[in-house]
């Protein structure tokens, strides 16, 4: 975090006492689907997904990789039961806070606030990307663009998942991947 905004050593000090760090086994729900979060997630070594059900399919709906935030953002935010889970696909390193906590921290403290600020506009800029590549770019260039951003993604996250977030089929993807699509 500290490398989107600096922060002073009194300020990283107040940051890091909000936080806890687990050892985590692939398989484990960080969120399970209708739970009421209250704990921001940010994987420090890892990969894991946020997904939904519809019609009884299971969708991914992010993908998240050492050194990222992790979690069910909407339902954090209203304090509402989520209708998406988050997983982790592998043994995982994850570092949480209370997320009450932080925006508290966030009114005391400058720099802390406005590093919040900017980790927002972020996440609000790769949701954009997001619903961008969804709809103007093909499954491969969406594929394409993701094996840029996550080299080796593929030895770490099913296929099926990877299809699921791209928003194709596991057949499609095999066939984008050898080339004949």
């Amino acid at each position: 975090m500290c490398a989107i905004h600096q922060l002073s050593d009194e300020s990283k000090k107040r940051l890091e006492n909000l936080m806890t760090e687990r050892a985590y086994l692939k398989g484990h729900h960080l969120i399970n689907l209708w739970q009421v979060p209250i704990h921001f997630n940010f994987i420090v070594k890892g990969a894991g997904r946020v997904y939904y059900l519809r019609d009884g399919q299971d969708i991914s709906d992010y993908l998240a990789l050492d050194m990222s935030f992790v979690g069910a953002v909407p339902a954090l935010f209203t304090g509402e039961p989520s209708h998406k889970a988050v997983e982790l696909l592998e043994d995982s390193i994850v570092q949480s806070f209370v997320y009450k906590d932080f925006e508290k921290l966030c009114d005391e403290n400058l720099e802390i606030g406005a590093l919040g600020r900017k980790l927002a506009v972020a996440a609000v800029l790769q949701g954009q990307k997001r619903i961008e590549d969804l709809r103007f770019l093909s499954a491969a260039e969406r594929y394409h663009e993701l094996l840029n951003k996550y080299p080796g993604i593929t030895n770490r996250v099913s296929l099926k998942h990877l299809a699921s977030y791209l928003g194709t089929t596991q057949v499609s993807l095999s066939r984008i991947r050898g080339g004949k699509q």
